[in-house]
């Protein structure tokens, strides 16, 4: 499976000075699907930053009340999963600076394409990087191109010097001791919402994380490509910096990292998964006695196929919710185990069943092979592997930690080649002309870099 991208989260209180730590807390549990390396959170007073991070899940470093001792009446937060730098506590954001005597804050979801080259560049003027992730990138550029100390600093000048300077992708959060600032990148390759409320306003890279609070009379939105926004006394500001950019919203986000209850890009996230495994059924239709998703990324295009097809949805495959992730295990045999803890067959729910099996992507293959032997050591009659999409053959540059062309089956093998490495009956994919078609003029928004061959 794909790694995931980060996730943002910023909380303001507009009317009464109440602490925000703990619905940062909150908000990032939410978006704890989006990184599950590293978790922090730094907050306001007016006067002084505070920053608190750690590595691991949310609940584990923000255990026993340390949300409580840490006060701010705003803030931001962030999870990571990282794509550019190791897993280290260095790494860990919110990034907090101390510039001029003064503090900033910093948190990034996405990769900048041209990092590499702009580090280079700045070691070569003398540069010192504390961090290998390419988020350190907008501290250096700010305060190399703008003048005075941080409260100074215009949010428009801010907004204009990293479309200038910095390629995406990037969703940003900036704190200062005076305001929050969001920044989404003019082609919106990451999501970015922002909800305010009759208490306080709140920004979080999926909008899922905002039922969480009372909601009462609130205000949500999506951040625009290319849009800034302020948050100041209480009071919303939007700049538009960037308004000429295509769209290039990352259709991954759909297809897997973003969840179910969440819109993004126009579109609720269950629903746009349902429609995929629609369209999987009427492109390739077999016939079977039970559909069987793999919990949960397979879920909503499972019950899709299932409404389009006329075939039962069945759990044949339980989850189990306390296993990490198996991606995450450098040893192939650790990966074989981690298969076996987490996804666990109901025989009686499978045995001499001809199984359709659904799930979202296949990138490297190894998991889908332990399911399906799984299967059939449970007793399916046949096993029919459905993918609610297209196949992932190349790269990406912009915020996803998609292997090596040399690692992904489908850019090195034909679909055939793929079945039988998989013990497979049937293997099929959503085609991405058909899926282009299904989209009609919203395609035109998504990029679908990694479904597209060099």
């Amino acid at each position: 499976m794909l790694m995931e991208n980060c996730g943002l989260f910023a909380a303001y209180s507009k009317a009464e000075k109440y602490n925000v730590s703990g619905r940062i807390v909150e908000g990032l549990l939410a978006l704890q699907h989006r990184g599950q390396e590293s978790a922090g959170i730094s907050v306001s007073d007016g006067t002084k930053i505070t920053t608190y991070k750690g590595k691991g899940l949310v609940n584990r470093v923000f255990g026993g009340g340390v949300s409580k001792k840490i006060n701010g009446y705003f803030g931001i937060g962030h999870v990571r999963y990282s794509t550019k730098g190791v897993s280290n506590f260095t790494n860990a954001q919110p990034l907090t600076i101390k510039y001029k005597n003064e503090f900033f804050s910093i948190a990034h979801n996405g990769q900048i394409e041209n990092g590499p080259e702009m580090k280079e560049k700045y070691e070569e003027q003398g540069s010192i990087f504390m961090t290998t992730t390419d988020t350190e990138l907008f501290p250096h550029l700010l305060v190399k191109k703008l003048k005075g100390s941080p409260s100074s600093w215009k949010s428009e000048e801010i907004g204009k010097l990293i479309a200038e300077n910095i390629s995406p992708s990037y969703s940003l959060l900036f704190l200062f001791t005076d305001k929050v600032i969001a920044f989404r990148d003019p082609f919106g390759y990451r999501p970015l919402s922002i909800c305010e409320t009759e208490n306080g306003i709140y920004i979080a890279s999926e909008d899922s994380a905002f039922k969480f609070f009372p909601l009462r009379n609130a205000k949500i939105r999506e951040i625009k490509p290319g849009e800034l926004i302020e948050i100041k006394d209480g009071k919303i500001k939007s700049h538009v910096i960037s308004s000429n950019s295509p769209n290039k919203f990352c259709f991954f986000e759909h297809v897997y990292f973003a969840r179910p209850d969440s819109n993004i890009f126009g579109d609720n996230v269950h629903l746009m998964r349902e429609k995929l495994g629609e369209l999987c059924a009427k492109e390739n239709p077999i016939k079977a006695d039970i559909v069987v998703p793999v919990m949960d990324s397979g879920f909503s295009a499972a019950l899709g196929y299932s409404k389009a097809s006329g075939i039962p949805l069945e759990m044949g495959l339980m989850r189990n919710k306390y296993v990490g992730r198996t991606f995450i295990d450098p040893d192939l045999q650790e990966r074989k185990l981690g298969v076996r803890r987490k996804l666990l067959p109901i025989k009686e729910v499978i045995d001499n069943k001809r199984v359709i099996l659904i799930d979202d992507s296949i990138v490297r293959g190894t998991t889908m092979k332990h399911i399906v032997k799984m299967l059939r050591e449970n007793g399916a009659k046949q096993v029919h592997i459905r993918i609610a999409s297209p196949m992932v053959v190349n790269t990406c540059h912009w915020g996803v930690d998609i292997p090596t062309k040399e690692e992904l089956i489908c850019a090195t093998k034909t679909i055939e080649e793929i079945r039988k490495i998989l013990n497979a009956d049937s293997l099929n994919f959503i085609t991405l002309s058909n899926l282009l078609t299904s989209l009609g003029e919203k395609g035109k928004n998504y990029c679908f870099h990694c479904f597209i061959k060099d």
